[in-house]
């Protein structure tokens, strides 16, 4: 396949007072909305929109649009209406990560609201589904030890209104329809391209792999995301297929700038540094952490909000406490290092994800390349870098996977 390039932003709410998140020691869930500041908001979504724009303008080959709840991390409480809007100011591909299934107590709707984007987009549309963080559970009243199975379920349910014509009726576990019929179907036949969105969940990898959907892998560090793809590839093996790079997208923090200077400072945006606030991933639902020590933007929540009892599994859980250790002991030295955000010029950069797609061979490269407080003109600047030089470098750049040449080295 010809590897695309996407733009991502979490389009956070990033005015909010530092001090008042320092007061309360979290600001999700539970930061009082009294805070809001609803002309700040407005400005706010007009320059993201606008900033997807020029993506579009520079040579991205699409946008990645995202939500979350009751969090500053982003103000994308309806990834489908992110969606409609963002397909109506860009050219290319809008991708989903994605509707939450779990906490939709009719996924029918969801699955019209994606066929609805699909015929206003002209078939413009990747669709990405989550299981929602922690706090997604909790703000919505949904059991967290149904997360999975009400994930699976739904999926089932949506891929049969989109594969099956109706009327018909569903009774499962979790969802009860006496009559599944609706009336729009997606312009894409029988529907359109499917990503499975996670960090590093071995049972999400493992199901995806068994669906043959694209798995997304949101912001962990290389070495993790080269053993995604070796858990995928055994699953498919196992099964007696053999994945392609459509299989694999990577969703990476990015910095660029004129030099690798400037960019590394930027980069500081992306990760907060020291501050203890923002030292937590959301609850498997964001990806690297976002403090405020740097000015970048919060979405802290106490450790069981994040991953409230029965939300994950023992194998999962020890994984991913072992992984919160490890970046709580970090630094944003340490992130760069380990690959968790990339930073640099372009002839920096280029050199940096040639090794990255000699590792990984994603498909899909979304380039995570606005956070927190990061000044508008930079994040342009760096959109016009990766449009305008990156891509182009990497566009033809064949993985050493695949052409079983030498890994080109990581720049130091």
């Amino acid at each position: 396949m010809r590897r695309q390039f996407f733009f991502f932003s979490e389009m956070g709410y990033n005015v909010y007072p530092e001090e008042e998140a320092q007061k309360y020691g979290y600001t999700s869930l539970m930061f009082p909305n009294s805070i809001f500041d609803r002309e700040k908001a407005r400005d706010l979504w007009q320059m993201f929109l606008r900033e997807h724009e020029f993506a579009s303008d520079v040579g991205f080959d699409g946008s990645v649009c995202n939500e979350h709840h009751n969090n500053v991390l982003s103000m994308q409480e309806s990834v489908n209406i992110s969606a409609a809007v963002v397909s109506q100011r860009i050219k290319g591909t809008i991708a989903l990560i994605g509707n939450p299934l779990p906490i939709h107590d009719n996924p029918v709707r969801v699955a019209e609201e994606i066929a609805m984007l699909d015929l206003i987009s002209n078939g413009r549309i990747i669709c990405g589904f989550v299981r929602g963080t922690g706090v997604e559970q909790l703000s919505t009243n949904a059991n967290p030890a149904y997360n999975r199975e009400r994930f699976e379920e739904a999926y089932a349910l949506i891929k049969k209104t989109w594969t099956t014509p109706g009327p018909f009726r569903w009774e499962g576990k979790h969802y009860h329809l006496r009559v599944v019929n609706p009336w729009q179907l997606p312009l894409q036949n029988p529907h359109p391209p499917i990503w499975a969105g996670g960090i590093l969940s071995p049972e999400t990898i493992r199901w995806a792999a068994k669906e043959r959907i694209a798995y997304l892998v949101l912001g962990s560090a290389l070495d993790a995301t080269a053993s995604c793809r070796e858990i995928y590839h055994e699953v498919a093996k196992a099964d007696g297929w053999t994945p392609g790079p459509e299989h694999l997208g990577y969703l990476i923090h990015t910095s660029v700038m004129d030099t690798d200077e400037q960019a590394y400072d930027m980069g500081k945006y992306h990760y907060g540094g020291t501050s203890a606030i923002g030292r937590d991933r959301g609850g498997g639902g964001g990806a690297l952490t976002q403090g405020t020590g740097s000015g970048g933007a919060t979405g802290t929540p106490h450790p069981e909000w994040a991953s409230p009892p029965g939300y994950m599994s023992k194998q999962a859980k020890a994984g991913s406490m072992a992984r919160e250790r490890r970046m709580s002991e970090g630094t944003y030295d340490a992130a760069v290092k380990a690959g968790l955000i990339v930073t640099g010029s372009p002839k920096t950069v280029i050199q940096k994800f040639k090794h990255i797609i000699d590792r990984t061979d994603p498909g899909y490269l979304t380039f995570w390349a606005r956070e927190g407080r990061k000044p508008h003109d930079a994040t342009m600047r760096g959109i016009e870098l990766l449009g305008k030089e990156v891509i182009p470098a990497l566009r033809e750049h064949k993985s050493a996977l695949v052409t079983g040449k030498e890994v080109t080295p990581w720049p130091h």
